[in-house]
């Protein structure tokens, strides 16, 4: 398989509720020799519903910046980067005009990327 060398930024929830869920993800990634790098990330600022609510844009808004924001629009990282989390997703779209594919969308990309070669 061509490795992009992909990075994953981990929804809060997931990485607080199941703390070793991105060293699984990396353990799946590398059973197709593929590197997943995990990059250290705060909440996106959804938070849930919390983020849609027009009363914490601003806040919303102002997370996003302190933490996912610069390594979401990082040239870096283009092409590279997937989340986990849903409203993640949505607020990375949102506020930086980024689509972040889930790793199974990558690993999925990857595995027909090879089927071509």
């Amino acid at each position: 398989l061509t490795d992009p060398g992909y990075r994953l930024l981990a929804h809060c929830t997931e990485k607080t509720s199941v703390p070793g869920a991105p060293a699984q993800w990396q353990r799946v990634f590398a059973a197709f020799g593929l590197e997943l790098e995990v990059i250290a990330t705060g909440c996106c600022g959804m938070s849930g519903t919390y983020g849609h609510e027009a009363r914490n844009l601003a806040t919303s808004k102002t997370i996003y910046a302190q933490s996912w924001q610069p390594k979401v629009e990082d040239p870096t990282h283009a092409g590279r980067l997937l989340a986990t989390g849903y409203s993640c997703r949505s607020q990375a779209r949102r506020l930086s005009d980024a689509t972040l594919p889930h790793p199974l969308q990558g690993l999925l990309a990857a595995l027909q990327q090879a089927t071509r070669e």
